[in-house]
This record gives structure tokens, sequence and C-alpha cells, in this order.
């Protein structure tokens, strides 16, 4: 069932928005389902959520992904990823080339 809830998470709820070939940029959010909102149910669903992301990314032929953005709702979790092929490092947000 867990895996069937999986499928339709990525199936139904993960949204990529392509950029033209030469910019190759993917902008995906993975929708999880929480069984309850404890801690390590939350870890799980986001390490799940990242997981499906990043072989979403690779199957596309990216090589790099970076967390955009996480919401844990009622009883869902939504992961916010880019996925980008090259050096990106001029849109790397501000705060994110101090570290």
């Amino acid at each position: 069932m867990r895996i069937l809830a999986g499928l339709v998470a990525l199936g139904m709820a993960t949204i990529v928005a392509v950029s033209p070939a030469w910019a190759r940029v993917a902008r995906t959010q993975t929708v999880v389902s929480l069984t309850d909102r404890s801690d390590p149910a939350v870890k799980q669903a986001l390490r799940e959520a990242f997981d499906t992301s990043l072989r979403g990314a690779v199957a596309m032929g990216f090589s790099r992904i970076r967390v955009d953005a996480i919401q844990v709702l009622q009883d869902t979790v939504v992961l916010a990823t880019v996925a980008t092929d090259g050096d990106d490092d001029d849109e790397a947000p501000e705060n994110a080339r101090d570290q």
C-alpha cells in the first residue's frame, strides 16, 4: 500500500516545469503523505520526497539538485527542488553563496 501511495504521489503530485533545452533547469514539487505529524514521520516523509526528487533528476540527466522549499501540511509533506546540469553559481541565492 505504501508503494502504491508513493507511486500515486509521484505520478499525480510531481509538477515539472522545464525551461528551454539550452537552460536545462527543472523545478519539481514532490508530495508525500504523512501517517502522523510526529518528528520521525516527518523526517521519513522528507527523506522519501528527497529520494524521489533525486531519482527523477538523475533520470532526466541532471547533475545538480537543490532544495527550494519545504512545507509540512496537515497530512502531507511538500518538497520543492530545482535541478540543473551545470555550474549555476550565477543563479544561486545570495545567502547560499556565503555558506
